[in-house]
């Protein structure tokens, strides 16, 4: 599991990054993890610039996230890692989907709280919740659409120190 430690010294970092690192970053990202980068881009072309963006930068986070917490770099997530996650996260959002009001909430709760990543996605939802450098704030479908996104490349990133250990042994 990725500690809090690890998403407050990957914020940290990137608060420092001038917009020519931030630019190195992003293509040091696109190279190291062309399939996320690609998920993110064709699940999100009818939704816009500004959720798409949004999108590519929260999945650098939880890249940049976990690299500060292994000290390195990440594992190549493969496309069928991708697919496995965006399965488990549509069961997921399945599941809540079926709650209502206070239920609903108290299960989203109980869940994240069950959820292998809670700092990473605690991080993804605080960002969901604060307006945008231009001050527009999201509506709840794209908050949404975001979050389903994110859980995905969480789930995705998370999956890949799992098969290591069994393709070593």
């Amino acid at each position: 599991m990725i500690d809090g430690e690890s998403v407050e010294k990957a914020c940290s970092e990137v608060s420092e990054y001038t917009d020519e690192q931030m630019a190195n970053e992003f293509d040091r990202f696109f190279r190291a993890q062309p399939a996320i980068c690609d998920f993110i881009v064709v699940l999100t072309h009818e939704s816009g610039q500004k959720i798409q963006e949004l999108s590519l930068f929260l999945s650098y986070m939880m890249f940049k996230t976990v690299e500060a917490a292994q000290s390195g770099s990440t594992a190549v997530v493969k496309p069928d890692d991708i697919e496995t996650a965006y399965r488990e996260t549509e069961s997921w959002m399945a599941r809540i989907s079926q709650a209502e009001g206070a239920e609903l909430q108290s299960q989203i709760a109980a869940s994240l709280q069950q959820d292998t990543e809670p700092y990473l996605l605690q991080y993804v939802i605080s960002e969901l919740n604060e307006p945008m450098e231009d001050g527009a704030e999201l509506d709840d479908e794209e908050k949404g659409e975001v979050f389903f996104v994110l859980k995905t490349v969480i789930s995705s990133l998370r999956s890949e120190p799992k098969r290591r250990i069994i393709e070593i042994g």
